[in-house]
């Protein structure tokens, strides 16, 4: 990792990533490699998703979702979901992760684990943004665009969980897929969230 590609996080106390025990184990730096990749597993389900919904002119359904997911990614999921990740807790308006880079921090930061309710309300919301096309296809009978987006939805959920989820900062998601003894190497490092898991 090139330390001049990194945003320096003020949740970390080293200026750089050498000798840190947590190195390449957590995405506690945001670099532009790792923002990319993220975003680029999702590009091949959105492609044949909208490809769909234009095909079989559902311009309602367009709009509707694209609403929710002004909603979901501007406040929602900051609510439920961001606010309990370090990242959250840096300096400036925006948020600086992988997932959710320059999005704005509305909701107060908060060290504590998600809750059973927000982990349910996130998954529900984002279960409905992912597979919202599925009504749709099937009524227009898009059975080909139907089997793409599906393949490419379970793709890149298997990719995400092996490449992005393993390594997350925000160790209370539903899909964080951290190793128990990184989680502990982190939770010596960073005491404040320790100490929120007790309470």
């Amino acid at each position: 990792m090139s330390v001049k590609s990194q945003v320096p996080l003020q949740t970390c106390s080293l200026k750089q990533c050498t000798g840190c025990d947590l190195q390449d184990k957590l995405l506690c730096v945001a670099d532009r490699k790792d923002i990319i990749d993220f975003f680029a597993i999702f590009i091949v389900v959105f492609i044949p998703f909208m490809a769909g919904m234009i095909i079989g002119q559902f311009w309602l359904g367009i709009l509707a979702w694209l609403g929710l997911a002004v909603i979901f990614f501007g406040y929602v999921e900051a609510q439920v979901l961001c606010r309990h990740c370090p990242h959250y807790g840096e300096k400036g308006f925006l948020l600086r992760c992988h997932a959710n880079y320059g999005l704005p921090k509305i909701p107060k930061f908060d060290p504590r684990p998600l809750s059973r309710a927000e982990q349910v309300i996130w998954l529900l919301y984002a279960g409905v943004l992912v597979f919202w096309y599925v009504p749709f296809f099937v009524i227009s009978s898009q059975w080909l665009l139907l089997f793409i987006t599906s393949t490419a939805i379970i793709a890149s959920f298997w990719t995400i969980q092996r490449t992005q989820c393993n390594r997350c900062y925000n160790l209370s998601c539903p899909v964080n897929r951290v190793p128990p003894e990184v989680r502990e190497k982190f939770y010596e490092r960073f005491p404040v969230f320790a100490e929120a898991r007790k309470k």
